[in-house]
C-alpha cells in the first residue's frame, strides 16, 4: 500500500461517498474510480420488490401443480406466507377468494389488469387454476 496526503475536507468527501460494506478509503475509491469488478448497490435499492397477495396466491397454485380446490389453495397460501415471514390473518380465506376473483376475467369483480386465474368449473364450484402461461 502506498500513502498519500489529503486534506481533511477531501478525506471527509471520500467517506461521504461510502456505501454499505466499504470499510476503508481504498474500498471507497476503488468503486468510485471504476476499478471494482461488480459495483455495490446502495442499500436502499436492495429491497424494492413489493409482494402482493395475488403473488402469494399464484405461488400457492403453482406449488399445487396449477389447479386446486379452494381448501388446498388456502392451506398452500398459508404455507407460502409463513415461509416468507409474512402475516397470516384470520380472514386469509376471504382475501384469497378476493384475489382469485379480482385477478380472473371469469369473475364479475375482475379488476381488468392481471388475468392470472381461471375458474375451472364456474364461479362457486371452488376449483381454481392458473391461466395458460402462468403455471411457471
Amino acid at each position: 500500500m502506498r500513502t498519500i496526503e489529503i486534506s481533511t475536507e477531501v478525506f471527509a468527501k471520500i467517506w461521504s461517498q461510502r456505501v454499505v460494506g466499504e470499510e476503508s478509503e481504498n474500498a471507497i475509491l476503488t468503486r468510485l474510480l471504476g476499478l471494482q469488478k461488480q459495483p455495490r448497490q446502495p442499500i436502499f435499492e436492495l429491497s424494492m420488490t413489493v409482494i402482493r397477495w395475488r403473488d402469494d396466491v399464484r405461488a400457492g397454485l403453482r406449488a399445487l401443480g396449477g389447479s386446486a380446490h379452494l381448501k388446498e389453495i388456502y392451506d398452500q397460501v398459508r404455507t407460502v406466507r409463513r415461509a416468507a415471514s409474512r402475516s397470516v390473518p384470520k380472514n386469509l380465506e376471504a382475501i384469497v377468494r378476493r384475489e382469485l376473483e379480482y385477478n380472473s376475467s371469469d369473475a364479475e369483480s375482475f379488476q381488468g389488469k392481471h388475468d392470472w386465474f381461471r375458474s375451472v368449473d364456474g364461479i362457486g364450484a371452488g376449483i381454481w387454476a392458473l391461466r395458460e402461461g402462468e403455471a411457471g
